[in-house]
């Protein structure tokens, strides 16, 4: 089961990239973090973690890093399923780039469900905002 939201913006896939690449920054885009480390180089198969707001803290891994085009990462939840949240970047033209977020949910040891959908809308929800927060970001940046 998976969301997804695209959106186009006049900055580069550099300007962005930068956002995504550096999790201190991650701030900037993600009005719900309250805490993010990565245990190492944001690169395929390293760990961190995050703390959202009202959620306990959750463990997460890099399981796709391609610079400048996407990355992926996944969460599990014991006895739930698999999150991944995937972050896709594609240059449309010189200034301007496409911003793909995506939400897939893999439940543990069944096929997804009907109920499954609330579950999946509520993660989703804020993902709308979070990308035109990542192209504010990006914008003010480029102008520094």
């Amino acid at each position: 089961m998976k969301y997804s939201f695209e959106q186009k913006a006049n900055t580069s896939v550099t300007n962005l990239w930068a956002l995504y690449a550096d999790v201190n920054k991650w701030f900037t885009w993600e009005n719900d973090l309250e805490e993010i480390s990565l245990d190492g180089l944001f690169e395929t198969n390293t760990k961190g973690s995050m703390k959202l707001v009202n959620m306990p803290t959750m463990v997460f891994e890099l399981v796709k890093v391609i610079p400048e085009e996407t990355f992926i990462d996944k969460t599990t939840i014991s006895n739930v399923g698999e999150i991944y949240f995937i972050h896709e970047l594609r240059a449309t033209n010189a200034n301007e780039t496409s911003i793909t977020h995506s939400v897939e949910f893999i439940p543990s040891n069944r096929k997804p469900e009907i109920n499954d959908l609330q579950f999946v809308s509520k993660i989703f929800e804020d993902v709308p905002a979070s990308i035109f927060a990542l192209i504010e970001a990006a914008t003010n940046d480029s102008k520094i």
